[in-house]
């Protein structure tokens, strides 16, 4: 059905004038009233979403890294599992960080450094065997950083832990390039953390119907998260989606562990529901609430449910996706097409209630 959605000022303008026949005053109050909320939503963000989550990571990494200088100066099977279990915790909490790609992040091509799957064993081997990281600082190694490369480091240098251990009692080139990584990690992030503390008073301010203010950039951001970085990377890419029906286990997020990729992706549908819920603040879904046309009023509900039948289909799921791959593929392409659904009451009819146009291209199709 095609939504027909009248713009906000023309709304409150009709509102107002059938309640009191001051259209003008009144129309100034609307206009008040829409930005206000926008600031509340934007201070609700920065203060209760994205820097208590960059301080989160940045905790959990800190872990992380002490948990690996252990084990680098006693590789053992304890040290191993303690750095596993830092790096998990770390990788759940960059979940609720993946969707905040502005400002500070945007500028440092932050996102690229922390989690581009699959990771690319040659250059990490490379690298390993030259003891020379600079090539990090180029885009091409980006996938020999991050979360990715933490993973293969920890799970698939062998299929038994033992000779893993080995390898790190022999080889400190490998101790030495699992601290290279931890230490990178936790600069970036500090990085854009402490950026955040000047930005932060220009994010909140911008409130704007612009295609650069803070609340259209980071809608858009939180649309294109949740098209690209949950539903086509973690789904839609290793089950063949864009690929024609031809299929990559190896493409899955946190391929070598295995054991953890449906714990990741239940992770980022938590941290998306709470995002577009405000967490009972002010929100995504508090401003369709508010200004939604009848026609829409039901739409925050409807992405709710939506959302709702995202998780209980990634709950359905083998816990290894590589293993549900191999065994049942179509049950994760049944997976994209719910979160799919998802997509369009975002990207079509939540966009076109806070009368936000989208700021980059999709190739894929909705």
């Amino acid at each position: 059905m095609i939504k027909k959605i009248l713009a906000l000022s023309f709304i409150f303008i009709c509102f107002f004038i059938s309640c009191s026949g001051d259209g003008d005053s009144e129309s100034s109050q609307s206009s008040a009233t829409v930005w206000e909320q926008k600031s509340q939503m934007l201070e609700n963000w920065a203060d209760n979403f994205i820097l208590p989550n960059y301080e989160s990571l940045l905790d959990n990494l800190f872990s992380l890294e002490e948990s690996i200088s252990v084990f680098n100066n006693n590789p053992n099977q304890q040290h191993l599992d303690n750095v596993r279990y830092g790096w998990l915790e770390a990788y759940k909490s960059w979940q609720y960080v993946e969707m905040f790609n502005i400002g500070p992040a945007e500028q440092t091509f932050y996102h690229l450094k922390m989690n581009v799957f699959p990771t690319s064993v040659v250059n990490i081997e490379q690298l390993v065997a030259s003891g020379d990281y600079s090539p990090l600082d180029n885009s091409p190694y980006n996938s020999a950083q991050g979360f990715p490369a933490l993973d293969y480091l920890l799970y698939g240098l062998s299929e038994n832990d033992s000779e893993i251990i080995s390898t790190y009692t022999i080889n400190v080139n490998y101790r030495n390039y699992l601290a290279e990584i931890i230490q990178r990690m936790i600069s970036n992030t500090s990085y854009v953390l402490d950026q955040w503390s000047n930005y932060r008073t220009n994010f909140i301010s911008s409130t704007e119907n612009t295609a650069t203010s803070s609340a259209n950039k980071m809608t858009n951001d939180f649309i294109y998260y949740y098209e690209k970085g949950f539903r086509a990377n973690k789904f839609g890419i290793p089950v063949g989606v864009f690929s024609a029906g031809n299929v990559f286990p190896e493409k899955v997020e946190a391929y070598y562990s295995q054991n953890v990729s449906r714990t990741l992706a239940l992770e980022a549908m938590n941290a998306i529901d709470l995002f577009f819920n405000g967490n009972g603040s002010y929100s995504l879904k508090q401003f369709i609430d508010n200004f939604a046309t009848d026609e829409m009023s039901n739409l925050s509900s409807e992405i709710n449910d939506q959302f709702d039948l995202a998780r209980t289909s990634i709950e359905g799921l083998d816990q290894n996706f590589v293993n549900q791959l191999n065994t049942d593929f179509l049950q994760m392409g049944i997976t994209y097409d719910v979160i799919q659904a998802g997509t369009v009451l975002l990207k079509t009819d939540m966009l076109s209630v806070l009368q936000i146009a989208t700021d980059y291209v999709d190739a894929d199709g909705d």
